[in-house]
């Protein structure tokens, strides 16, 4: 990285002396140009269709010198842009494990339904925030960006990743769970962003239509939380897949949803790092806006029935 930035200063040093030199020997000479790579390839262009005949050889070798300097500065760019990302990466997949520790973290096997060959694990923790209390079953966990989520239908539909790290439990899995004893669940949207700042947003109902409804966020109860309800908007709305959509969002935004035209909320787009320039990312628009990729989603479901024994047992 270092040779590289030097060996463009070099570069921009030997294009301007070229300039300088062309300059002092030409009736066209300018004065008082500074020495900025871009302007030397402008003042060239302006110079040769002012009739300076004898500039037009350099400057087409000036220009295709400054092409590879600026294809360097770009490598440079990208390089700088990657060591920052993996940096932030790197603290962001740290503060997890840490934190992991303190959630009383559980793998079990279950099986919703009592279906034939039907089991599958999940994995179940406290709440980032205490008032929520525990036993909440995560189905959608990302910190890192090491699982790619712009995953086709069948994928989300069965599940992808692994409970130890970033993981989509599953679309089918999902909907058994809340189908089954005839509870009604609740839902937890624990968000942070890069800067460490985090938000929830809980939900008192959370249901989920079958394959054949394509899987149609169903139920949507009262909102509560830090974050602001950016899913509300999504509710009646089908899950879509680049393979399997209404419209050309999971796509254009790298991911799969319950999207509309598009989203408020998208919590498994490209992971990005931070602040970006166009929308996309994992995004919750009353939390940090459209523009603003988060570092860490969880999406977490229990019975309510939890949440009333945690009741009894807060009361003096």
């Amino acid at each position: 990285m270092v040779e590289l930035k030097l060996h463009i200063d070099q570069s921009v040093a030997y294009l301007w002396n070229k300039f300088e030199a062309a300059l002092e020997s030409s009736p066209c000479r300018a004065n008082g140009v500074p020495k900025d790579v871009s302007f030397v390839g402008e003042t060239y262009s302006h110079e040769t269709s002012n009739g300076c005949p004898d500039l037009e050889p350099l400057h087409r070798e000036i220009m295709a010198e400054l092409k590879t300097v600026r294809e360097g500065q770009e490598e440079v760019s990208g390089r700088l842009a990657n060591i920052s990302g993996s940096r932030e990466v790197k603290v962001a997949r740290l503060e997890h494990v840490l934190r992991e520790e303190s959630l009383d973290v559980r793998v079990y096997l279950t099986n919703p339904g009592d279906q034939a060959n039907g089991s599958f694990y999940v994995k179940t923790c406290n709440a980032g925030n205490r008032a929520y209390g525990s036993d909440w079953i995560v189905f959608q966990q990302r910190y890192d960006g090491t699982v790619d989520f712009y995953r086709n239908w069948t994928e989300y539909r069965d599940g992808f990743g692994e409970l130890g790290g970033e993981f989509w439990l599953g679309l089918e899995k999902l909907h058994r769970i809340l189908g089954s004893g005839g509870a009604t669940y609740e839902l937890l949207i624990e968000l942070e962003d890069f800067g460490g700042v985090r938000a929830f947003e809980h939900y008192d109902e959370f249901a989920i239509g079958d394959e054949s409804e394509d899987y149609q966020l169903k139920t949507l109860g009262k909102a509560t939380g830090t974050a602001g309800d950016s899913l509300v908007l999504h509710k009646g709305k089908k899950f879509s897949t680049h393979d399997h959509k209404t419209n050309d969002c999971p796509t254009f935004y790298h991911g799969a949803w319950w999207f509309l035209q598009c989203y408020d909320a998208h919590l498994n787009g490209k992971y990005l790092i931070g602040k970006q320039t166009q929308r996309g990312g994992n995004i919750w628009h009353t939390f940090r806006g459209s523009l603003e990729s988060l570092q860490a989603t969880k999406m977490m479901i229990r019975p309510l029935a939890i949440t009333n024994r945690d009741k009894l047992r807060a009361r003096p």
